[in-house]
């Protein structure tokens, strides 16, 4: 059917053909509508807008949305969501940030976003939302941590490890590369420098030597030096030395 909907029953508002005379349901003359009334199967008039006067993006003739911004987000009064300007100028702050120091593109005093990452994409730790370090350019910043606070070992700054939430990793090593009794993965000791440790037992409990009773002997140790005493000084004190008294003095003070 290409005949448009040109007519309306006054009674119960259906829309109808132009060739009808009466409404079908009420029986009543249908009376003419208006162009502008007229709407498609989408709901749309001929100017594009529905019966609320918005088109299918949601603005009105006059290019603004129910809420009254228009296609740049702009009110009349020429401010947006957030209350800032064109400029950047706040509405009620009068300068570029708001009442919580955000600013028009949402960057606080530091340059940061809500999310924590500055305008070049980077957060406070100098990573981006990849997990690249703007100074190193990979995972790892120049201290040897990644985003989260881990090295390529998988322990953190404290020397806790990611899997086990131990020092030790799932080898049974720690952040330094030693086992809980202080043997490295090629066995030598953190303490003798040696494949033995202080008692003997080499890495897997085998005793190969005696027991370590002078430490100066490991190699590489070095004896503490003795402090040296010295032997105090002694002084003698001085005798402070009265001045004799006349004998005419010894009477006076005899008679007082």
């Amino acid at each position: 059917m290409n005949d448009i909907l040109g007519k309306k029953c006054p009674s119960c508002g259906v829309k109808f053909v132009m060739k009808l005379e009466k409404c079908p349901i009420c029986n009543v003359e249908l009376e003419i509508i208006k162009d502008a009334k007229v709407f498609d199967i989408s709901g749309f008039n001929k100017d594009g807008f529905n019966k609320h006067g918005y088109d299918s993006q949601g603005y009105d003739r006059e290019g603004f949305d129910k809420e009254g911004y228009n296609r740049e987000g702009y009110s009349k009064a020429g401010f947006d969501k957030n209350g800032f300007n064109r400029h950047g100028i706040h509405r009620y702050t009068g300068r570029k940030f708001s009442f919580q120091n955000i600013d028009k593109d949402g960057y606080d005093f530091d340059g940061f976003d809500k999310e924590g990452y500055s305008r070049e994409g980077f957060n406070r730790k100098g990573f981006n939302r990849n997990g690249i370090h703007k100074d190193t350019n990979t995972k790892y910043n120049p201290d040897g941590f990644d985003l989260f606070g881990y090295n390529k070992e998988g322990f953190d700054k404290n020397g806790n490890h990611i899997e086990t939430k131990s020092k030790f990793d799932l080898d049974g090593y720690n952040s330094e590369g030693f086992d809980i009794r202080g043997f490295d993965k090629n066995g030598i000791h953190i303490i003798t420098w040696d494949r033995f440790d202080l008692l003997g037992f080499d890495k897997d409990g085998n005793k190969i030597a005696p027991p370590v009773e002078d430490l100066s002997k490991i190699t590489g140790a070095t004896p503490a030096k003795k402090k040296q005493t010295k032997e105090p000084v002694v002084k003698h004190k001085k005798t402070k030395k009265h001045p004799k008294r006349k004998r005419g003095q010894e009477v006076i003070d005899n008679f007082i």
